[in-house]
């Protein structure tokens, strides 16, 4: 029987343990702030554990449900329900959903937050304002923490936005001297990693192209050197 936890873990390609673990205890640290219960700060199950639990062989300890709840979304026993039964239930406000149902909404939520991306990066007339340099901070934040954790074609859809808005913001002449020193700064991250999305996928003519305007972004980010003024 293919379980449903079984089914996210090959969806999220984390069937490896070295990919699954790091994930866990990611998920387990950030319950336990949640929550403030530092036991689970720490907890990390074995390997042979894991692959019981993907083969559907053991149930999870208490702690242990409690972060794949909160990381999956789907209460225990609809987890290690057979992937194939479709359900649609509500639970406190939040649908549980799968298959076909699932992939729409994702696919629909994942458009709407692109134009409402484009909405508050294009909003602002005349200046650049604090809201859109935010919004655009906190996705470089988002994207430079994930990076390492993720599957790239999870990820990559976003960098390439990101870097994309990035530029755009610098070249629309609408940002103050200080405000174009965080973008430069922001470019410059965006188009590393871009560099080394591409060194990954292979195609090492695009990485050295962003790699270069890496460096083109990290020397205007580089603060002025003061003049002093003439007394004459």
């Amino acid at each position: 029987m293919t379980t449903l936890f079984r089914r996210l873990i090959d969806e999220q390609e984390l069937r490896d343990p070295r990919a699954f673990l790091p994930r866990f205890r990611e998920q387990a640290r950030l319950l336990a702030e949640r929550d403030g219960d530092v036991r689970l700060a720490t907890l990390e199950p074995a390997v042979s554990t894991f692959e019981a639990w993907y083969y559907g062989q053991r149930l999870p300890n208490r702690d242990a449900r409690r972060v794949l709840v909160a990381w999956f979304g789907h209460s225990m026993e609809r987890l290690w329900a057979p992937a194939g039964e479709a359900v649609v239930a509500s639970r406190g406000g939040a649908l549980d959903l799968e298959g076909a149902d699932l992939h729409e909404m994702r696919r629909g939520a994942a458009m709407a937050a692109r134009r409402a991306r484009d909405f508050a990066l294009g909003a602002e007339q005349g200046q650049l304002g604090d809201e859109t340099l935010g919004y655009l901070q906190d996705e470089v934040r988002r994207i430079t923490e994930q990076y390492p954790r993720v599957p790239l074609p999870t990820l990559f859809d976003d960098l390439a936005a990101a870097q994309s808005d990035a530029f755009r913001l610098i070249e629309g002449g609408r940002a103050r001297p200080s405000q174009m020193r965080q973008l430069h700064v922001m470019a410059t991250l965006l188009s590393w990693h871009m560099a080394k999305a591409c060194h990954d996928l292979g195609d090492e003519s695009s990485a050295m192209m962003h790699a270069r305007a890496a460096g083109v972004s990290a020397e205007q980010a580089e603060p002025l050197p003061s003049v002093p003024l003439s007394t004459d």
